[in-house]
């Protein structure tokens, strides 16, 4: 779920690659984003916290209040801690620069997947928090 077309189909070739994943839809903002969550049931949503319409903010606060086990990892080019601690709060399981979706991606997703947070080691120097 990003507002840039070739964001999306960056994580959807790195991630329909892998023999154990599959990206069953995608959003170009966030009021799509939470219609194909309500349609498709995800494992795992990938959610930019910039999206318009519905900031990721509203996404996550609407999805998890919805559905209690619901799994997002949040992507953004923003680096404030308060908007880490933010998505942390509202029921994000990982949070990712984006520039570090070529190295961070794929672990993120399977630790979340595997019912396990993930913070990358930078981020949770920042937030003195154990990855």
């Amino acid at each position: 779920m990003d507002d840039h077309a070739g964001m999306r189909e960056g994580i959807s070739a790195v991630v329909n690659a892998q023999p154990d994943m599959m990206v069953v839809g995608e959003a170009s903002n966030g009021q799509e984003a939470i219609a194909r969550f309500r349609s498709l049931h995800p494992d795992i949503s990938v959610v930019d916290w910039n999206l318009p319409i519905i900031c990721g903010e509203g996404v996550l606060t609407t999805l998890c209040e919805e559905f209690r086990n619901a799994k997002f990892i949040v992507i953004t080019a923003m680096n404030d801690d308060e908007s880490i601690r933010r998505a942390l709060r509202l029921g994000a399981k990982a949070y990712l620069h984006k520039d570090m979706l070529r190295r961070e991606l794929l672990p993120a997703i399977r630790a979340v997947h595997g019912g396990q947070e993930y913070i990358p080691q930078e981020i949770a120097d920042r937030l003195n928090r154990k990855p």
